[in-house]
């Protein structure tokens, strides 16, 4: 059972999945501690550990105060305690924390958990029961599994990349963190499935998750179209894109024959429909250059409302390109709630992106708020058996901080 620091009671929260589950976060960036929060999103105390410098995803991009974008984004709902690793007193402190965790998640390289006193034989030695999980570029072991990675790295390595070319062929990154954020959802259902084992036999597990890993199995249908048709699948559903119309952009989906006919009907072009070279998907997928050329120069002639007015209304899938401005925005957005304003520490108020599937927390909800570092260390402490005399010395000697 979890001990928490907060003394008040939500009683709202007891009927979520992992109410009453502890969690020890020790993973830093994205793909772990943004693992961690949806645990917390689904009832979990979770207590994130950062060292004296706190977690480096707080100071990548704009900084907010003690937050960035990345560390809004992964770290809602928990619980703040700064210990430095390098000295005896906070390894004990971490020892105590982890005796009664049900998960504890890791995101160093392979080997330095171990030597911190913190690998899965030491901790599953007093918690058999423990689930944990570790999170790495590549892996615990393999030729690359020292490797240092990165999302773009792991796109790069994976493909994935090679996916996303230009008209020029030259291969582009996904424009977000990806492969971290993908990670941290296949991470999450693998700690999901742990838990729903150890409910059955009472066994811990220990998982590893990679970055790498998680990309390939991502993008599992483009990899066994390459292992099947080699490096340049075919084509399908030619000539669906984004085109550029007379004020933006839309996407055109063409997934139906019947979609191509009326796309050209749309256009003015129904004499595309007697060439017999784009009689069928395969054949237009051999002059996929030349179509997008012809379609290109029909769209530039109307904005972007009259195309998805009369596409629409001919069944074609289709929609604005829109910015992620225009998206927090939308209607559709606003009417189901899926990005709340919310205060948030140092940034003002922010989009609070709604966890599918889960109840968004309430102001006031501990699941609602975004820990400052080493928030919590002082009252983490004293939870877990420390009187405040042996707090205190433990913030003088470096070996905790306390935010001011």
């Amino acid at each position: 059972m979890a001990v928490t620091a907060d003394t008040k009671t939500n009683n709202a929260n007891d009927a979520l999945a992992y109410a009453g589950l502890k969690v020890v976060d020790a993973s830093q960036g994205v793909a772990g501690p943004y693992c961690a929060m949806l645990l917390a999103q689904h009832g979990a105390e979770v207590i994130k550990v950062e060292p004296p410098t706190g977690d480096w995803a707080r100071s990548l991009g704009t900084r907010y105060a003690e937050q960035s974008a990345l560390a809004l984004a992964a770290n809602r709902g928990k619980q703040s305690i700064v210990l430095d690793m390098k000295k005896p007193a906070a390894a004990e402190a971490m020892a105590r924390l982890c005796k009664d965790a049900d998960v504890f998640l890791e995101s160093f390289r392979p080997g330095v958990a171990g030597k911190l006193g913190l690998g899965y034989e030491a901790l599953a030695k007093d918690n058999p029961g423990l689930i944990y999980l570790s999170v790495s570029g590549f892996g615990q072991s393999g030729p690359y599994a020292e490797r240092p990675a990165t999302d773009s790295v792991l796109q790069a390595y994976t493909g994935m990349m090679a996916l996303n070319r230009d008209s020029a062929g030259a291969p582009n990154r996904v424009g977000f963190l990806v492969v971290d954020m993908l990670t941290a959802l296949y991470a999450f259902q693998g700690v999901a499935a742990a838990l729903a084992a150890r409910a059955k036999n009472g066994a811990g597990k220990r998982l590893d998750i990679s970055l790498a890993q998680s990309a390939g199995a991502f993008i599992s249908q483009k990899i066994i179209e390459a292992a099947l048709e080699g490096e340049n699948p075919r084509v399908i559903n030619a000539p669906a894109g984004a085109y550029r119309t007379a004020d933006g952009w839309i996407i055109a989906g063409l997934s139906k024959e019947t979609h191509w006919q009326s796309l050209c009907k749309v256009m003015g072009r129904e004499d595309l429909l007697a060439e017999p070279r784009y009689a069928s998907f395969e054949k237009r997928a051999d002059c996929l250059r030349e179509l997008q050329v012809i379609v290109a120069a029909e769209m530039v002639k109307q904005p972007s409302d009259w195309w998805l007015e009369r596409l629409s209304a001919e069944d074609v899938l289709c929609n604005r390109v829109n910015t992620i401005g225009d998206w927090l925005q939308d209607e559709h957005a606003a009417v189901n709630a899926w990005a709340p304003r919310t205060e948030a520490p140092g940034a003002g108020l922010i989009p609070a992106l709604a966890v599918p599937g889960v109840v968004p927390p309430a102001p006031g909800d501990p699941r609602a708020h975004w820990p400052g570092l080493g928030e919590h260390t002082r009252a983490l402490l004293a939870a877990h058996g420390y009187t405040q005399a042996q707090i205190d010395a433990m913030l003088a000697a470096g070996a905790a901080a306390q935010r001011p």
